[in-house]
């Protein structure tokens, strides 16, 4: 409980801490159906969201997952891939790193299309030009929705 001179709160769910699985080795694709996988293996009582280059496990019900429940479902999914041989799994407390020794061809599957060099395409929505100065103005307009000033 805490309070102070206006409030008062009381926290019913304490936090836990949250494992976490670093796959910043891994394709997109190789993530995404990593994180189906462990939601898969939790049966309702967790999920497995994508967390920027993580999965972060979140517990939903029940008591608290353990990190070798987790870890045993990473390296069962790794295990059952054609190339199984490229991945390894490492423990380190409540946070499970993958390495893969194909990390160039994951860095090269992350790449979706290399435009022509008279080509310009915004970061934010893929709003494409041949003109410099449209370019930046587009961009203005983004930072300026975003209240940036360029």
């Amino acid at each position: 409980m805490h309070c102070d001179t206006v409030n008062c709160s009381v926290s019913l769910f304490p936090a836990k801490p949250m494992i976490k699985v670093d796959c910043s080795d891994l394709s997109g694709m190789t993530k995404l159906g990593l994180a189906e996988a462990i939601s898969d293996g939790l049966g309702g009582k967790g999920i497995a969201l994508l967390d920027g280059k993580d999965i972060a496990i979140d517990t939903l019900s029940g008591p608290e997952l353990g990190i070798a429940r987790i870890q045993s479902m990473v390296v069962s999914y790794l295990s059952g891939r054609k190339d199984a041989s490229a991945y390894s799994v490492e423990d380190k407390g409540n946070l499970i790193v993958v390495h893969s020794s194909a990390v160039v061809s994951a860095q090269e599957k992350k790449v979706s299309s290399v435009l022509p060099p008279n080509l310009l395409q915004c970061p934010d929505c893929g709003f494409l030009t041949t003109s410099q100065n449209q370019y930046e103005d587009h961009l203005r307009i983004h930072d300026l929705m975003r209240g940036i000033a360029r």
